[in-house]
């Protein structure tokens, strides 16, 4: 996939463009991407996604100590990728490009240095000056250029606007099912194996603590989920169930420090430094502190009969 960081590196010439963050590349997103492909195809002019880095609620403070993020941006890059685009522009977004009114955001980012033979434009989608760019004002910028300008539709799943707003509130709030129904796969993310206490091993279940890529991250709710694992370095598609713990380990510390450790049953090796990827398919139960380390122990053995629907 080509990425390009300033818009005077783009190869293209005249592509037709879309503009958004996609964080998670959710089915909405991949609506928006998919049309983006067809306007390309009836003009005969390559797709182009425009995104964002880092987020603007990041960088410009917007409660920074609670927001998070689905996919950091080499993740989500890789899942635009598997939508079929092959060509991304990842616009530096510091205070600077937010100072800039909406016409000139259009003007002098997007038609300076690209010229779109057609402009794509997420339903939802807000750009320029304290995002008071909308689709009206874009639709008569590209009139006066005598470009095309299009306005995506929204995908509702079970009756709810597909958006990334609300699939954080359902991964925040454990609800993996209606998570991966507005994704179209299970919730996850990559981390790296960290060294833990090694505790797991003590009671017969090893587990790898996983601290994720992104600081940004998005976790699911304190609890106990039915997931599974890729470990590349092993093998880049293999899926390995697992049972995942996402909370402060209540039963063996004390020191309240997050963690998430996945027992994966199929696993017989160290693997400390390595890339993982874990996915959440559905949360067991809450996390429960137990009296004594045999009462977890029983307690994962029983964790493990919802691994059998993941077979």
């Amino acid at each position: 996939m080509l990425v390009w960081r300033d818009p005077t590196q783009v190869e293209f010439h005249n592509p037709v463009v879309t503009l958004g963050f996609f964080d998670g590349v959710h089915l909405g997103h991949v609506q928006l991407l998919r049309e983006l492909q067809q306007i390309g195809k009836e003009l005969n002019r390559p797709p182009l996604a425009i995104s964002l880095w880092p987020h603007p609620r990041i960088v410009l403070g917007h409660e920074p100590s609670k927001f998070k993020l689905l996919t950091p941006l080499d993740y989500k890059t890789q899942l635009i990728e598997a939508t079929g685009i092959d060509a991304m522009l990842v616009l530096n977004f510091d205070l600077e490009l937010a100072a800039l009114e909406p016409l000139a955001f259009l003007e002098d980012v997007l038609y300076k240095h690209l010229h779109p033979s057609a402009i794509l434009m997420g339903y939802d989608h807000r750009f320029g000056h304290n995002g008071k760019g909308d689709f009206t004002l874009l639709k008569a910028f590209a009139t006066d250029k005598g470009i095309p300008a299009y306005l995506g539709t929204p995908l509702a799943v079970n009756g709810v606007t597909v958006s990334s707003t609300n699939i954080r509130a359902m991964v925040l709030n454990g609800d993996l099912g209606s998570a991966a129904q507005s994704l179209g796969r299970d919730y996850g993310f990559y981390g790296t194996v960290v060294h833990g206490k090694q505790l797991g091993r003590t009671i017969g279940y090893p587990t790898a603590n996983i601290q994720p890529k992104s600081g940004w991250q998005q976790l699911p709710s304190f609890g106990v989920y039915a997931g599974q694992c890729i470990i590349p370095a092993i093998s880049p598609t293999e899926k390995r169930n697992a049972i995942i713990n996402v909370g402060t380990r209540p039963t063996v510390d004390i020191d309240g420090y997050v963690s998430i450790e996945a027992y994966i049953p199929s696993l017989h090796t160290a693997i400390y430094n390595q890339t993982v990827y874990v996915s959440f398919h559905k949360k067991i139960r809450d996390e429960l502190k137990f009296a004594t380390l045999d009462a977890l122990r029983q307690q994962i053995t029983k964790d493990l009969e919802a691994l059998k629907e993941l077979s």
